[in-house]
């Protein structure tokens, strides 16, 4: 986490999400640990986009961002491939079930099926970012 988060206390944070969402996979909480785990991709979306170049939000706070937005935005600026960039926005859907009702939309309960095709895609998020990462000069 730390080789793509600068910020110890962000990366620490993050951390923290990720120890929490195998907490919740080790316990059968397979809702929650896809919420812990779009959290987690959130959070190093947000902050690469505004290590990297915070112009490409535009106008946006990063406190306001959506994670949709976060997505595309990297994607456009080469930094997760197209495929990486599609399970995302899958993972964001239900990284989403944080809102009841839209876990009740989908008529879906995600179980460790579910999950086990979410750790894949941070896996493949963190990879993306840091074979984009910027070459220390």
């Amino acid at each position: 986490m730390t080789d793509l988060i600068t910020d110890e206390n962000m990366a620490g944070l993050l951390q923290h999400r990720l120890d929490e969402a195998r907490t919740c996979y080790a316990n059968g909480a397979h809702v929650a640990a896809i919420i812990m785990l779009g959290s987690l991709l959130e959070g190093v979306l947000v902050h690469v986009v505004h290590e990297r170049d915070a112009s490409l939000l535009g106008r946006t706070s990063p406190d306001r961002v959506s994670l949709d937005a976060l997505i595309r935005t990297c994607h456009d600026a080469g930094w997760i491939g197209a495929d990486v960039e599609r399970f995302c926005h899958e993972l964001r859907k239900y990284r989403n079930f944080v809102h009841p009702r839209a876990e009740i939309r989908e008529a879906h309960a995600p179980d460790r099926d579910t999950l086990d095709m979410c750790w894949p895609v941070v896996n493949a998020v963190l990879n993306d970012l840091a074979d984009s990462q910027p070459k220390a000069a």
